[in-house]
């Protein structure tokens, strides 16, 4: 059996190398589990490691495992497994405490973590936007609370998660406005139908056109809903926010100022800090801040239901063409040590891993 797993390039060294293990066909009696279910795996989603939160939650990080969103078939199950059956198409975002690796021939799933696969759906489909999806999903439904009619910007709505995004928010009848950073992204988000509302070219760091847009967009109210991908903290301080500006991010006031009356920013910026200034706009705005960590929903068994309930509503908007993933790429196992090293470069469409 051939699985892939992470690892330090060299001791204390940031970079990461994908590294394809050759190991004997994993048998669903040795683990003691008896709510498991070994998985034949056809596709997944190829997809970076957040080590930081690895090494944060205290989890082995000397070798972790690559991929989470696959998609598969049953080859055996644990004896208190009731829900599936060898066999059965199924689809599971793997937890981020999971020693398997979903770049690999089998893996072992707990069968609350399981979903069947629609019908209609191809494998490679299947896993394409599942995590994105369940993104999505949580941050305009969970945190926002989105309305149809309600104003929304999205950034970087060009790159998975933003596509996804816009594509769910549309579905619900929200007004999108969202940002590119190339030509290329632009072109691609102009072939979305319905046609989104405005596209901000951030590009060679024209952030301060938000706001204008935003504003100009909604009659001078605001938008109801900012979903970022990140901010610059620090606009002022060259040497801080290196990074931020490299990626064109907006600072923190250009987006508070983009908000309206009671708006929600959602971010997935962890170490956020707020000023007083800022801090004071959003009180006048009667405005709140969520944080956006979707690999909470497998962290915790609390939420269980509600997780599955939302994955299936992904996958069914995907089997029905609501949700239309792109697919930049199709490769094999043998493939992903020299393609792991350019994904983050890769802002449109999604690399499936394919085993045969």
């Amino acid at each position: 059996m051939r699985s892939l797993y992470l690892r330090k390039d060299t001791e204390g060294s940031d970079s990461e190398i994908a590294i394809l293990k050759e190991n004997a066909d994993f048998r669903l009696s040795d683990t003691a589990d008896e709510n498991c279910v070994l998985v034949r795996v056809k596709a997944c989603a190829l997809s970076t490691t957040d080590v930081q939160i690895i090494e944060q939650l205290n989890l082995p990080s000397s070798e972790m495992p690559i991929g989470r969103a696959i998609s598969g078939v049953v080859e055996d199950v644990g004896n208190c497994v009731n829900s599936f059956k060898s066999g059965d198409e199924v689809v599971a975002l793997l937890p981020l405490d999971s020693q398997y690796s979903g770049c690999a021939d089998l893996c072992v799933v707990n069968e609350y973590d399981l979903l069947t696969k629609p019908k209609r759906l191809e494998f490679n489909e299947a896993v394409a936007c599942m995590y994105e999806g369940v993104r999505a999903y949580t941050a305009l439904q969970i945190q926002a609370r989105m309305c149809a009619g309600e104003t929304i910007l999205v950034m970087d709505g060009a790159t998975k998660n933003g596509s996804c995004l816009i594509q769910l928010a549309q579905n619900w009848g929200a007004k999108v406005i969202t940002t590119v950073n190339s030509q290329e992204e632009k072109l691609h988000l102009e072939s979305f139908k319905p046609p989104i509302t405005s596209i901000i070219d951030v590009s060679n760091g024209k952030t301060n056109t938000i706001r204008s847009v935003c504003l100009e967009e909604t009659g001078g109210l605001g938008v109801d809903i900012i979903i970022d991908s990140g901010v610059n903290m620090f606009p002022d301080q060259l040497e801080d926010d290196v990074i931020a500006k490299k990626q064109n991010l907006p600072s923190k006031h250009e987006l508070i100022s983009s908000l309206a009356i009671c708006g929600r920013w959602v971010t997935s910026h962890r170490d956020l800090q707020i000023d007083p200034p800022n801090s004071e706009l959003l009180f006048l705005k009667n405005a709140s801040i969520s944080y956006l960590f979707p690999s909470v929903w497998t962290l915790s068994t609390s939420q269980q239901g509600r997780y599955l309930h939302i994955l299936r509503d992904v996958m069914n908007k995907v089997a029905s063409g609501v949700v239309k993933p792109l697919i930049t790429g199709n490769i094999t196992l043998d493939d992903v040590p020299s393609v792991y090293p350019t994904l983050r470069s890769r802002r449109i469409g999604a690399v499936i891993v394919e085993m045969k």
